[in-house]
């Protein structure tokens, strides 16, 4: 699934990791993934290679778990410390379509990057793109003023980190 080693995924990393150190990098990569990559949680695929970082690079768009996936991949291929991280959390942004089809507004299984960043783990929420409320980086902490993500519980035990 994170096939950091993929050419393109390694490619990837070269062209937009760029910085003096690890955090410059790894805010460059974060911008790259979320607006280069349209966010669409209606085409799901959930065959191993559509869960793969390379098919990301291949189709253009992913949810969030496919752009977790790339994110920590391309983390990695830069020799940044990343891993995939599974929670449930509920999303006040979702819309009505979303809220239907899913019959809740807890988003099961979402998908985020855990990047090691100046001693310790920085969960990084890859969700979202251009076109949608955008997520910025301030100081030590990724946030926003349109976004509130409420963890409702870990995914632990649920590979919850590879």
């Amino acid at each position: 699934m994170v096939n950091s080693d993929h050419p393109a995924v390694v490619a990837f990393a070269r062209e937009h990791a760029q910085g003096a150190t690890d955090r410059e990098r790894a805010v460059a990569l974060y911008y790259a993934v979320r607006d280069g990559f349209r966010y669409d949680p209606y085409s799901l695929d959930l065959t191993p290679k559509g869960m793969q970082a390379s098919t990301v690079l291949e189709t253009g768009l992913g949810w969030c778990v496919p752009k977790a996936t790339l994110l920590t991949a391309v983390c990695r291929a830069a020799g940044i410390p990343a891993r995939l991280g599974y929670a449930d959390v509920r999303n006040h942004l979702s819309t009505e379509r979303m809220r239907q089809s899913m019959q809740t507004d807890v988003f099961v299984w979402h998908g985020f990057s855990d990047i090691w960043l100046d001693g310790a783990w920085q969960p990084v929420h890859q969700w979202r793109d251009q076109f949608l409320p955008k997520m910025e980086w301030h100081g030590d902490k990724l946030t926003t003023d349109q976004l509130r993500i409420k963890v409702v519980a870990n995914r632990q035990g649920y590979g919850s980190w590879v």
